[in-house]
């Protein structure tokens, strides 16, 4: 059986990642210009069109972000 890798990310996938910042510095980066001069970190998506919807990162778009600034990637970021 293989275990393949999940598309998206909610903020409990992102800490498993190793996302070493907290929620409000994670908008700073994706919204403020002051903090995000290079592009920032990539925005999120919500999974509905409600105001409270869950949101969740493209794996893709964080994993090559950690890449691009030279963050680590735990190993176990999709274990259960």
């Amino acid at each position: 059986m293989s275990i393949e890798k999940p598309l998206v990310v909610d903020w409990r996938g992102l800490k498993k990642m190793g996302w070493p910042y907290g929620r409000t510095h994670t908008w700073r980066l994706m919204f403020d210009p002051d903090y995000a001069c290079d592009g920032g970190f990539p925005p999120c998506r919500k999974l509905g069109k409600h105001r409270n919807a869950h949101v969740v990162w493209r794996v893709a778009e964080v994993l090559a972000y950690f890449e691009a600034h030279g963050l680590r990637v735990t190993a176990d970021w999709q274990a259960p």
